[in-house]
């Protein structure tokens, strides 16, 4: 793994823990420099510095195009969900967008029966994909990397069986099979989640276990970033806790915070030009998947999940166009063509 990763990890410390439920969340706070400064997507939207719309008319499920019109780099997070479009979709992976240049960026759908326009351009959903979903995608994109020599493509239908298999065993019926009206449903019961687990003082990122087990850890560099997409985190991980689903498994069982930043610190790693700015850090390891963006020697932001490891999605793709077809059907909206399925 390279220094600057391994440096970052051993600078973290824990805060004092809470509990609420099935989650124990750890704050994270770091005695490193918070290095270059960038804008969040929140405020890069609001500001109206970036456009993001999708590559053509036509448009192309997974890729979309980023204008950053100012001079500030943005920062777009893996996992994070962009609603609009022709249909709403998630970061493949972080990408510290340049200021003052135009990009195309790699995504997944996670809206499956819409492929028609409800507005030009995307904005902040104010999402961020579960933590199990997403440390499948973490898995399959790593695998991307490496098999399709610097593609960052995820296992699209094992997403949307994913997403599907949640709304079934939550009683929700979305209209287009939209991951964001399973979190609308369950806003709620989120609500005693945040309250429980509110952002502390010079933050820098969390790590949360289910069950008495790590299941993930989320670092950025600067507080003040953190702070912007606490809310979404702790929802990704409430969902999970909402739902009752079977454990993931992992070898840390009851391990504790400690030693899963160690576990994380030995873990094997690849890395790869970013997107945009700086080297892309694929983490992996048995029960481990991740990645850490670092630019300009700082460790910009870092995501690491247990349970996943290398496993592949089982998808039943006859399943997924049966599915596909019912939504675009009540929808009474075009389907995306079939190849679509990655």
């Amino acid at each position: 793994m390279e220094n600057c990763v391994v440096s970052c990890i051993n600078s973290i410390e824990l805060g004092k823990s809470a509990v609420h439920g099935r989650m124990e969340v750890v704050p994270l706070v770091s005695t490193r420099d918070p290095g270059p400064e960038y804008l969040m997507l929140d405020q890069a939207l609001s500001q109206r510095r970036i456009v993001i719309t999708e590559v053509s008319r036509e448009g192309s499920v997974p890729q979309l195009k980023v204008e950053n019109r100012g001079k500030t780099p943005v920062l777009l997070l893996d996992g994070e969900e962009l609603a609009g479009a022709k249909q709403n979709r998630v970061l493949n992976t972080t990408i510290l967008v340049p200021g003052k240049s135009e990009i195309e960026i790699p995504v997944t759908c996670t809206e499956q029966g819409r492929w028609s326009y409800a507005s030009p351009h995307f904005s902040d959903s104010m999402v961020m994909m579960n933590y199990r979903t997403r440390s499948r995608k973490m898995s399959s994109v790593s695998s991307s990397l490496r098999e399709r020599h610097a593609s960052r493509r995820s296992d699209q239908a094992g997403i949307w069986n994913d997403i599907s298999e949640m709304c079934e065993l939550s009683g929700v019926s979305s209209p287009t099979g939209a991951m964001k009206d399973l979190y609308e449903s369950q806003k709620k019961k989120m609500d005693g989640f945040l309250a429980a687990f509110p952002v502390q003082e010079g933050q820098q990122g969390v790590i949360v276990s289910l069950d008495g087990v790590p299941a993930g850890i989320e670092f950025l560099s600067r507080p003040a970033a953190y702070a912007r997409i606490h809310d979404k985190l702790i929802r990704s991980y409430a969902l999970e806790a909402l739902i009752d689903r079977k454990p993931v498994a992992s070898l840390g069982d009851r391990e504790r915070p400690e030693a899963f930043l160690q576990r994380i610190a030995s873990s094997s790693s690849e890395s790869y030009p970013a997107v945009g700015l700086g080297t892309e850090c694929r983490l992996e390891g048995q029960d481990l998947a991740g990645s850490a963006l670092h630019h300009e020697g700082v460790v910009v932001h870092m995501v690491c999940f247990a349970g996943a490891g290398d496993e592949a999605f089982e998808v039943n793709r006859a399943g997924f166009r049966q599915r596909r077809a019912s939504y675009a059907s009540r929808s009474q909206r075009r389907d995306p063509p079939d190849d679509w399925i990655l």
